[in-house]
């Protein structure tokens, strides 16, 4: 169904929504409210504020844009579940075809944001305190839990959640979101970094026929020959080590020296772990990296080149907040915030889809602006040519 047409030669999101069948889940005027949204979201790029969507759009919706998000009865979830099943369409064809296996990469992010005075009325819902990866230090914010399905470089979303401390934990929702896949094609695996690398996660993942492959803390304790009884933990056993018991292996260009132990871990049994340090700094603290496989039968080096995959949703951040408003969104309500980042993943698939075969998105924005402001001018033609005054064309393109 969406293979090959998903992008029809009208250029229009309308198009994307009927492929979606977004029309059984809302009315008219909220599918064009949607449509306005993605269209200036797109065109010009999101910076949060819902005032700039209104520009874009026709004068009616110049005051109900905040509250299509914020009041307006439509069910994002249905909207989710959708994309969801549009997503693993393309993913589970893509697997079909190259036989290659599919990958759900998971990881979090902080959309930081201003703490607010006592005195505010109007903060930002579900915001918290969190430790930002990348500033290395504790934000005020949302923390995002983001999965994303992989096959063979193409690589699109396929769930996004706010983490509430309160109610469920990363590790909760990380499950659910492994829990909801269907049985891959051929092979399937989970990849998440040492966050995620408990039991629980382990066993959702074989649970519904993955494997998992992911980065483990190095104070994990494992059970070789010479400590079966006490166990030893990573890093004191490969401090162990002598140089000749590591191998030499060349990773996307870097060259790293690595260990392979075959056998129990403190909560798991018969799992496969990688010791990889990088070739000038063997021994050195803080080197050292571990990385686990539940499938055994894959060789170090595959389990290292396949944890670089979880690398692409580094990517996937950067872009939705550079050009789709994921660091700066003003929108208020839980609900607005749940709805806003819905419409995120519908734009951000929408130009990955729209680069067709490269499935790049910065390659999809640029040819869909380009598109867009083509059916402007189409526009403009066709509403001259029509005798429409010069003045109300200007009125309805906002530069009266």
């Amino acid at each position: 169904m969406f293979q090959n047409s998903i992008i029809s030669n009208e250029l229009s999101i309308y198009n994307f929504f009927k492929k979606l069948k977004f029309d059984l889940y809302l009315t008219k005027p909220q599918l064009k409210h949607l449509e306005n949204t993605m269209n200036a979201m797109v065109l010009k790029g999101y910076n949060g504020k819902t005032s700039d969507i209104a520009m874009l759009t026709s004068p009616k919706h110049r005051t109900s844009i905040s509250r299509f998000f914020s009041q307006s009865k439509w069910k994002e979830e249905l909207l989710m579940n959708s994309l969801k099943l549009a997503v693993i369409e393309l993913i589970w064809s893509k697997s079909k075809e190259t036989n290659k296996p599919v990958y759900m990469i998971i990881d979090d992010t902080v959309s930081e944001k201003t703490k607010p005075s006592s005195k505010a009325k109007n903060i930002i819902e579900k915001c918290s305190f969190h430790n930002s990866h990348l500033k290395r230090k504790t934000v005020y914010g949302h923390q995002l839990v983001v999965a994303l399905l992989s096959c063979d470089g193409l690589v699109l979303p396929y769930a996004i959640k706010i983490y509430d401390k309160e109610k469920m934990s990363k590790i909760d929702i990380a499950i659910d979101f492994i829990s909801s896949l269907p049985k891959p094609i051929n092979k399937g695996y989970v990849l998440c970094d040492s966050w995620y690398s408990c039991k629980a996660i382990f066993t959702a993942s074989l649970k519904v026929g993955y494997s998992y492959i992911g980065a483990l803390k190095t104070n994990r304790v494992i059970y070789p020959k010479g400590h079966e009884r006490l166990g030893a933990k990573l890093h004191k056993f490969a401090a162990g080590l002598d140089k000749d018991s590591f191998d030499l292996v060349t990773v996307k260009g870097e060259k790293y020296y690595i260990y392979n132990y075959i056998g129990n871990l403190n909560d798991m049994k018969k799992v496969s772990i990688t010791l990889s340090y990088p070739e000038k700094s063997l021994h050195k603290e803080g080197a050292l990296k571990a990385f686990i496989s539940l499938d055994i039968s894959l060789k170090p080096l595959d389990i290292l080149t396949q944890y670089t995959d979880r690398w692409v949703i580094e990517p996937f951040f950067r872009d939705c907040k550079n050009y789709l408003g994921l660091d700066s969104y003003q929108v208020r309500s839980q609900r607005s915030i749940n709805r806003y980042l819905v419409v995120m993943l519908l734009a951000y698939t929408y130009c990955k889809l729209y680069s067709k075969e490269i499935f790049h998105f910065n390659t999809g924005l640029k040819l869909a602006q380009k598109d867009l402001k083509k059916s402007q001018v189409i526009w403009i033609y066709s509403a001259a040519t029509q005798g429409k005054p010069i003045e109300k064309i200007f009125e309805e393109l906002k530069i009266a």
